[in-house]
């Protein structure tokens, strides 16, 4: 009998080991992750928005910044309902724009290529909290052009030649016709002179 409870107990305890190594695993796999929570599409040279839903309530310290390898840019800050610019990387001055109403999303102008990466807003609350956007950054279609476009340009074209040409056509018709009673009229009256 004892043996038998001895037998159990290592298979209880490595049951027990294996779970809080998978719940162990799990955490640390969720902790560290290095994906964004929200990806973002944004086209070269126009803007886009990237979103951070924090509280409702104005909060009195805000953060905006791309993480470039080691380096962490300021993009936006915002502390006691005044932006600070000094704070801001160079590349991002003038070109972002705070929507504070209802919540933190930043709206970034101009984007090129270099601003795709990896964004995080953090904002204070109790802990402070953050939120985490990758942007990618895409060329602008060109679009080829309509043929039904094409076609009625043509069309166009074709039906403006012909009515000038018609206009002609009557104008030369009328001309001809002008003279030919004038000389009829020049005829009859000679013709009555001689008589």
């Amino acid at each position: 009998m004892k043996s038998a409870g001895m037998t159990s107990a290592p298979g209880v305890r490595s049951v027990c080991f294996r779970g809080v190594s998978l719940a162990f695993l799990l955490l640390s796999t969720c902790a560290c992750s290095d994906l964004a929570d929200i990806t973002v599409t944004g086209t070269n040279g126009e803007a886009v928005s990237l979103p951070c839903k924090c509280p409702p309530d104005l909060p009195p310290y805000l953060v905006w910044q791309k993480i470039a390898g080691q380096q962490q840019l300021v993009v936006n800050y915002y502390k006691n309902s005044n932006q600070e610019d000094n704070i801001t990387a160079l590349e991002y001055r003038n070109r972002t724009e705070l929507k504070l109403s209802g919540n933190c999303s930043l709206v970034l102008h101009r984007v090129t290529p270099s601003d795709q990466g990896l964004y995080e807003c953090y904002y204070k609350t109790l802990p402070l909290s953050h939120e985490r956007i990758h942007l990618l950054v895409t060329e602008k279609q060109k679009q080829p052009p309509d043929p039904n476009v094409q076609s009625t340009i043509v069309a166009s074209s074709v039906c403006v030649f012909l009515i000038i040409v018609i206009a002609i056509a009557a104008v030369c018709v009328g001309m001809t016709c002008r003279n030919r009673h004038q000389m009829r009229r020049t005829f009859i009256a000679t013709s009555r002179g001689s008589i």
